[in-house]
């Protein structure tokens, strides 16, 4: 039920934001923050009725955000992120899919990541933690939005170390002009 709930918090809060934002790739990022959760929105540039993964080709596709500080045209994280990808290993051996949006994201792999500015990077425990339990989720939200987002508690206050106020959101897609890295400002939903 908190799963439902929070996805719908989350859908209010795009739609009604949706009427107020400028057009432009960055002002359609969307970097949020609730009592129970955190959420990355990342526009979808190419709407296609069938997407193709496992194509024998890099890069796949793979959908990271990252919370931190972004000032004067830099950004430094606090050490947390979180993403959703597709990719295999062994692409001779693995056979390409097709699909809708909503398949691939529901067939990639979703993860909580520590990074080099974490204090617990050296902590093989919590990075283990981190990367296995933090429960990431991933739904597309108006055909044009693909939202990811956790409410696992410790996730959640790793990603609110020391206040974050930006995320950095990198979207990498195989399509020529479809890959792009934006940083939108957190924005706190009661």
């Amino acid at each position: 039920m908190k799963y439902w709930s929070f996805l719908f918090t989350i859908f209010l809060t795009i739609t009604a934001n949706a009427t107020t934002k400028k057009s432009g790739i960055d002002n359609d990022c969307v970097a949020l923050f609730y009592k129970d959760g955190i959420s990355a929105g990342f526009p979808l540039l190419k709407k296609r009725e069938s997407w193709e993964w496992y194509k024998k080709e890099y890069p796949e596709y793979s959908w990271i955000a990252e919370t931190g500080f972004y000032k004067k045209g830099k950004f430094v994280g606090n050490g947390f992120g979180f993403s959703i990808s597709i990719g295999s290993l062994n692409l001779e051996k693995t056979p390409p899919q097709k699909g809708t949006i909503q398949d691939l994201i529901s067939f990639s792999t979703k993860n909580g990541f520590l990074t080099k500015n974490s204090k617990y990077y050296s902590d093989e425990n919590k990075k283990d933690q981190v990367m296995y339990y933090s429960n990431i989720f991933a739904k597309m939200v108006d055909d044009d939005l693909i939202m990811i987002w956790t409410i696992n508690p410790n996730a959640v206050n790793m990603a609110r170390s020391n206040k974050p106020t930006h995320m950095k959101l990198q979207a990498i897609l195989p399509e020529k002009g479809e890959s792009y890295t934006c940083f939108p400002r957190i924005d706190l939903v009661n």
